[in-house]
């Protein structure tokens, strides 16, 4: 005996016996149901919801049994829908997610004018600040975006498969320094990995400039920036086909994509002749390390979801097994134009090599490693009407080997390369590939539409 469900007052009465609220045993069959339809009863085909498990969805069939459901609205029923296109659902979402954040290195110190040399700007030196890095960088939140479209293979949506992408909005820590007309001296620090102990670079290489010239401007941009975007592919198979229950075992395919970078961008400009006059050299000197990890692996899990009347509960957990692949890039240049009198065309000269990039780290690196991400989420809904569900929940995920740009610096130079150079004595500073775990979690806003 297929269910049927009390009629409200303010529902249409039909004469002559006929139930309108329940489907006929021959409404299983989608011809039989049309024709149920077509019937010459007195009232309108809106007074008829029909409420046939075997031609909806859990989330459906539970609306319909609510005290509050929409009695006259055609959507209520798949005989208004094609057969195929009404199995297709789609829910976009809205995220506010943080991410795990990292520890980024001294990159930009000062001192006050008038500090001596040998001090300003070191690190551990009386009158030293640190302005941007040695601390730790945290992922704040930010905004996102989520899309799943997904296919049921039945209507009553028991297998069906998934297609899911997200994207979060970058997160970006940027601080911009000037030496403030000679009231402080900025610098960037670095262990000395001749002698072991600090330094710092008060004006920008190269070592060919002459002895005490004459600062006219001086301004450090430091930059750390995080993107993190995801997709994943899963079938859901059905374990439990109760009417207001299902549990889904799920597996397929899931890629996740982190983008991390941190540049120092230093710019002056000296005078090398008379206090202030000409010639005149500017100096661009530019360190960037940007590390993309890639996640490829095979997905399994499962998903839990309960519906009562208008409201829907969803948990989910799910983990994928694969490979991260790592693509880091160091990149570094000093680039000098000298300017021999006023609108002169300038000489331009750029060499290989910033500060904390050298020759001897400058360059492409590749690798891969095992890695696992794990993903939780929890999700409450309720029925606009029988199609459509706004939701809020909240997802954790989880990424086991990742890397960071500021992993990849090395703060151990070896001065004697800093622009033109040669080496003279140990490499550095070097490459060596540094990982550490990543989780991204947050807070979501979705709506879901069965078609």
């Amino acid at each position: 005996m297929l269910p049927s469900f009390p009629k409200r007052a303010d529902e249409p009465q039909v004469p002559g016996g006929l139930d309108p609220y329940r489907a006929p045993e021959h409404a299983h069959d989608p011809d039989g149901l049309l024709a149920w339809f077509q019937e010459p009863f007195p009232a309108s085909p809106c007074a008829r919801n029909v409420v046939d498990p075997a031609w909806m969805g859990p989330g459906e069939y539970a609306y319909h049994k609510s005290d509050g459901r929409c009695w006259c609205t055609r959507d209520h029923t798949r005989m208004f829908r094609m057969n195929y296109m009404g199995r297709l659902w789609i829910a976009p979402e809205l995220l506010l997610w943080s991410t795990s954040g990292n520890f980024l290195p001294a990159l930009v110190t000062s001192s006050p004018a008038g500090t001596p040399a040998a001090q300003a700007g070191v690190v551990g030196q009386p009158g030293t600040s640190i302005l941007f890095g040695n601390d730790w960088m945290p992922g704040t939140f930010r905004p996102g975006g989520r899309i799943t479209v997904g296919y049921w293979l039945d209507p009553t949506q028991h297998d069906g498969f998934d297609a899911q992408y997200f994207q979060l909005a970058d997160a970006t820590s940027t601080g911009t320094f000037g030496n403030q007309g000679g009231t402080v001296l900025l610098a960037r620090p670095y262990v000395d990995a001749v002698t072991g102990g600090q330094a710092s670079v008060l004006l920008p290489p190269p070592n060919t400039l002459p002895a005490n010239p004459a600062l006219l401007a001086r301004s450090i941009t430091a930059t750390q920036d995080t993107s993190l975007q995801g997709f994943d592919l899963i079938f859901r198979r059905s374990l439990c086909c109760d009417l207001d229950h299902r549990r889904w075992l799920v597996g397929g395919y899931r890629f996740l994509q982190l983008n991390d970078n941190v540049w120092v961008n230093d710019a002056s400009t000296i005078s090398t002749g008379a206090p202030g006059g000409y010639p005149q050299t500017s100096i661009l000197s530019t360190d960037g390390f940007a590390a993309k990890t890639q996640f490829q692996g095979g997905e399994f899990g499962w998903i839990e979801k309960w519906w009562w009347q208008r409201v829907g509960f969803q948990l989910l957990g799910k983990m994928a097994l694969g490979a991260s692949i790592y693509d880091n890039d160091i990149a570094g240049s000093t680039v000098t134009s000298v300017s021999a009198s006023p609108g002169a065309a300038p000489t331009t000269t750029p060499t290989a090599g910033g500060v904390l990039a050298q020759p001897t780290n400058i360059g492409g690196y590749g690798g891969t490693s095992f890695a696992a991400v794990g993903e939780f989420g929890a999700t409450l809904d309720w029925a606009l009407w029988s199609q459509c569900r706004v939701s809020v929940g909240y997802t954790f995920l989880w990424w086991s080997q990742v890397a960071r740009a500021a992993g990849q610096i090395d703060g151990s130079v070896n001065p004697s390369q800093f622009p033109p150079g040669p080496l003279a004595g140990p490499a550095a500073p070097a490459y060596n590939l540094r990982t550490n775990d990543f989780w991204a979690q947050g807070r979501n806003l979705g709506l879901e539409y069965q078609f």
